[in-house]
């Protein structure tokens, strides 16, 4: 029984494409000044992100959040202008579906908040370690599903922070090496080097693998 209710979930299999982008730089432009709104403002403040929040009224929660734009009024489509993502986000569909058909005509990323298959995204649940940030979501609109496995798949990367830093920095100082540039690359990210890392081993070995003239110059 249990196999049938999952076949009939989606007509359609989803397919996520996932990108990375840089908080800083993005603008987000939210349209809807209720809990769905505030929620999302403080989600993509919390990383840094440029946000402003169009609505005619907002909840109180929202005068609490720094670093944000409220404007008041009725949307436009001068709004959408300079955004590079929108959250469609009031509490009139006919509103949500006018907003969505001019972020198609305007190219716009966009969110729906009520039906996230009307729209472009979804917002994963994301993790952070020192040296490495994850994104995941569940096919099926389950985000408590996707907390359980945030916590999984935390504690399995942080197994690998330390290594994955230290390695990145060996990376980049080996791209500027002319002599076995790939090679030492393709030698230093992998599980065999990691091991040797841990043991305190690796200078030494890449020693034994390059020669010490091409290592002094990653270490």
């Amino acid at each position: 029984m249990y196999k049938d209710i999952r076949e009939d979930i989606y007509k359609e299999k989803l397919v996520y494409t996932y990108l990375s982008f840089i908080s800083q730089k993005l603008r987000v432009g939210i349209i809807g000044g209720g809990k769905a709104g505030y929620l999302k403002s403080k989600s993509f403040l919390s990383r840094g992100c440029r946000v402003e929040v169009l609505s005619i009224n907002f909840i109180d929660e929202f005068y609490s959040l720094k670093d944000i734009k409220l404007i008041k009024g009725e949307y436009k489509k001068e709004f959408i202008k300079d955004k590079h993502l929108i959250i469609i986000a009031t509490d009139d569909n006919n509103k949500n579906l006018e907003i969505k058909r001019d972020c198609d005509e305007e190219f716009k990323i966009y969110i729906f908040t009520s039906n996230f298959l009307e729209g472009m995204a979804v917002t994963p649940v994301q993790g952070e370690l020192n040296n490495i940030s994850f994104a995941l979501s569940t096919k099926g609109a389950n985000p408590k599903g996707s907390l359980i496995l945030e916590s999984k798949i935390y504690s399995l990367l942080k197994n690998y922070d330390d290594f994955i830093g230290y390695s990145s920095c060996l990376r980049e100082k080996a791209k500027l090496i002319k002599e076995n540039k790939s090679q030492i690359i393709t030698f230093i990210c992998s599980e065999d080097f990691k091991y040797i890392y841990e043991k305190g081993k690796d200078k030494v070995v890449m020693e034994l693998f390059f020669g010490k003239e091409i290592v002094s110059k990653l270490y």
